[in-house]
């Protein structure tokens, strides 16, 4: 019943989010967080790991600060210590994350938020403008998508950003159905997946990779009521796409073999794992990977609230079982 209410509470938000007021940050400031530690499953407590993704612990985070939440993009340094996420109205929040004996997930701290900003280098603060959805690593640069009007833009360490040219027809996606996913592959070009806007085949959504020309497309394959919402790109050049069902609240894990991306295809990949309840699962929406100190692979998945009483924000962490 509760993902019930979560599922006609997110139609509300959608449309209320862009329009909701919105606090400009200029700099960086403190945000209180409470954590409370999760199991993969709570009817099994015993039970670590679901397909080839193995637990590593899971925290729900809430916050007495209104403009905490809404969490649709993340990144996770080198060495895990810390993360970076996007909201949707427009929030950069950062910190570190903590790990407990064994190196399992088990909360986060010094959490800070601060206001993206415009080509302009003054805060975005118009709701249309602040629905930012994906980002992606480029050097030291982050490249990040938005919806409402969508648009990638190249943010550098400090400072405003400056336009990333987008596929031409990305502008006649739906208003909350554009670029969710974003990934940088292995010789660093960007691969980018879209949420809603279909093709002309049947069950897929657009896709776009560059090319020395600029963006080609090509065509996702999707079922079961799960759309693409993150990626990321694997330490072996594979592509990790995240995808989320809402309702009934469910997310799945694909791998797609990079060396099938090429224009006009039609792309699939293979499921790796999925989450449905009562498992930890939300509105699941960003997800990082980076490699650990014993060579594993190790997953991160974090879920957008938006805002919303009813739903929560998760920060989940999961080991690639090869």
């Amino acid at each position: 019943m509760r993902y019930a209410l979560s599922a006609l509470c997110l139609a509300l938000s959608l449309a209320a989010c862009a329009a909701a007021p919105i606090e400009i940050v200029p700099q960086p400031v403190p945000v209180p967080v409470d954590i409370t530690r999760l199991p993969l499953d709570p009817d099994r407590p015993e039970r670590t790991s679901v397909g080839r993704l193995a637990w590593r612990g899971g925290v729900m985070l809430r916050s007495r600060d209104e403009r905490f939440g809404g969490l649709s993009a993340l990144s996770v340094s080198s060495d895990g210590g810390r993360f970076v996420a996007l909201s949707d109205r427009g929030y950069r929040v950062e910190g570190r994350l903590t790990y407990a004996a064994g190196g399992m997930l088990d909360g986060v701290a010094d959490i800070s938020l601060q206001s993206l900003l415009g080509v302009n280098g003054r805060p975005l603060a118009r709701g249309l403008d602040r629905d930012a959805e994906s980002l992606a690593r480029a050097g030291d640069d982050t490249i990040i998508t938005f919806e409402h009007h969508h648009r990638l833009r190249r943010y550098p360490p400090s400072g405003a950003p400056s336009v990333v040219a987008s596929p031409k027809t990305l502008a006649s996606a739906p208003i909350n159905g554009g670029i969710e996913a974003l990934t940088a592959l292995d010789d660093g070009r960007l691969l980018a997946l879209t949420e809603e806007m279909p093709t002309e085949t049947q069950g897929t959504v657009r896709g776009w990779f560059q090319t020395a020309g600029g963006w080609s497309g090509f065509a996702w394959k999707t079922d079961g009521g799960f759309k693409p919402t993150g990626a990321a790109t694997l330490p072996d050049g594979r592509v990790l796409i995240l995808e989320r069902r809402f309702p009934p609240v469910g997310a799945r894990f694909r791998v797609l073999d990079a060396t099938t991306i090429r224009p006009g295809a039609l792309l699939d990949g293979a499921e790796i794992g999925r989450l449905v309840d009562p498992m930890a699962v939300d509105n699941m929406e960003g997800v990082a990977v980076r490699t650990g100190p014993s060579g594993e692979t190790l997953i991160y998945v974090v879920s957008d609230d938006n805002y919303n009483a009813a739903q929560r924000t998760l920060l989940l962490m999961f080991a690639l079982v090869e």
